[in-house]
């Protein structure tokens, strides 16, 4: 979306002839000068990363020109950059305030705030509003179809991704997005076979082989997926999404030398990239050594406080110090912030279920199946509550024969078989040999 331009009031001051210098004009030109050399000052801090200087001089020029939209919308990229989001909000609904209708600009920084604060459901509205009314780029409307589903509502994203799909049903991106929503909804094999289309029409469409690994990863089909992000075009192969994919599947195939060695070089490179140092402290915590992924975490979360894979792993590592309460409310946190982190939900269900908490372990395994993100180990804890529970019993019949599919000697996997058809009512039989009716005598 090309960027907008406000009007400035005090434009046509500054452009008054000097010979009129009667005191109103006078004051009025000096208040404007005064207001640009703000904003310039305000631009160059922002620009330095200067943000308290910035909010400084921002704040002088949003007084000095109160019915002035930039200075405000520049003030509230310093509060975001100082850390402050709930600021950042305040002031762009004061500058949205001061426009005839909903602005879409301000409207989609203002979606990108809440989704920063982990106020998605508003982060939602806003953007369904802009939907609504064909304020979206169609990059914009595939985001927000995503983000629809990873909250576990598929049918609204579809519904949001049927507008770009009529126009154009056979764009790569588009499909790869109705992929991953078919995913979330459990039709793995309609997925499956989507994304291998896109993926013969379009091979080196990063985005659809990033899904494919990932569907391979949760499938339990490790060397699949390693072979699809070796097909990753170079320019893309040192993406963060890339690398830190790289690096989950590495550590499922036992080789976590190679995925902290792929993370390392990644943080290298940018020593400010809170997403590739969180993900090298889970790899650095999975290998046993918790005070050097704890120092990792620290140096995540000095970057982005409100970052959802930081404050998981930071529960990871309570975890291997043997603090379960504390983990637990580190991943409630990660959840406050991403409401549908995975990774921190398949921690929390085991924590309530080693705590006795199965009712809530199986509402959490639940919200895994809801969101595309169970693992096999997952779907099977999920059919062996079920059968303790003697509740759902043909959906947990239809979870364990799926994982039994993929490991059919698996012991544990057989045991819950056994429970659920042991739980499951026996249907009567019918009678057989000749009906007798009596009648009355």
């Amino acid at each position: 979306m090309p960027h907008r331009f406000f009007p400035r009031p005090w434009t046509l001051v500054l452009l008054l002839p000097l010979a009129c210098k009667d005191p109103e004009t006078a004051a009025a030109q000096k208040q404007a000068v005064q207001v640009q050399n703000s904003l310039s000052q305000g631009r160059e801090a922002l620009t330095q990363g200067q943000y308290v200087r910035a909010i400084s001089e921002l704040q002088k020029a949003a007084n000095a020109a109160p019915e002035s939209v930039e200075p405000l919308l520049l003030l509230a990229k310093a509060h975001q950059g100082a850390g402050n989001p709930g600021a950042a909000i305040l002031t762009l609904k004061q500058a949205e305030s001061l426009l005839p209708g909903s602005d879409p600009v301000i409207q989609k920084q203002l979606a990108d705030l809440y989704l920063g604060e982990g106020q998605t459901a508003q982060a939602i509205s806003v953007l369904v509003t802009l939907r609504d009314e064909g304020k979206l780029s169609n990059e914009n409307i595939l985001a927000l179809a995503r983000l629809q589903a990873r909250q576990g509502h598929p049918d609204e994203a579809f519904t949001t991704l049927e507008r770009i799909l009529r126009e154009n049903p056979d764009d790569a991106a588009t499909k790869t997005v109705e992929a991953e929503i078919l995913l979330m909804k459990g039709e793995e094999l309609l997925a499956a076979n989507l994304m291998d289309r896109v993926l013969q029409a379009s091979p080196s469409f990063t985005p659809a082989r990033l899904l494919r690994a990932r569907y391979f990863l949760m499938s339990g089909v490790y060397d699949m997926a390693e072979a699809d992000l070796q097909a990753v075009p170079p320019e893309d192969a040192d993406t963060t999404d890339v690398v830190a994919m790289k690096a989950r599947v590495l550590m499922e195939m036992k080789r976590p030398a190679e995925a902290e060695g792929a993370l390392k070089k990644l943080v290298e490179d940018d020593e400010d990239n809170a997403e590739a140092i969180a993900w090298l402290a889970e790899i650095v915590c999975a290998q046993g050594r918790a005070s050097e992924a704890q120092q990792l975490v620290d140096r995540a979360l000095h970057l982005r406080p409100r970052f959802a894979r930081a404050l998981y792993v930071r529960g990871r590592v309570l975890e291997e110090q043997g603090d379960a309460r504390a983990a637990e409310d580190s991943y409630r946190f990660a959840l406050k912030t991403e409401s549908a982190f995975a990774p921190a939900l398949s921690r929390l269900w085991r924590l309530h279920l080693n705590a006795g908490r199965k009712p809530e372990a199986q509402e959490v395994l639940e919200r895994l199946m809801g969101l595309g993100e169970a693992s096999p180990e997952e779907k099977a804890a999920l059919a062996n509550l079920y059968a303790q529970f003697e509740t759902q019993l043909p959906r947990g019949k239809k979870l364990i024969e799926e994982v039994l599919k993929r490991e059919p000697q698996n012991p544990e996997y057989l045991r819950i078989q056994k429970a659920i058809d042991k739980a499951t009512p026996k249907k009567k039989k019918a009678p057989s040999g000749p009906i007798i009716i009596r009648g009355r005598r």
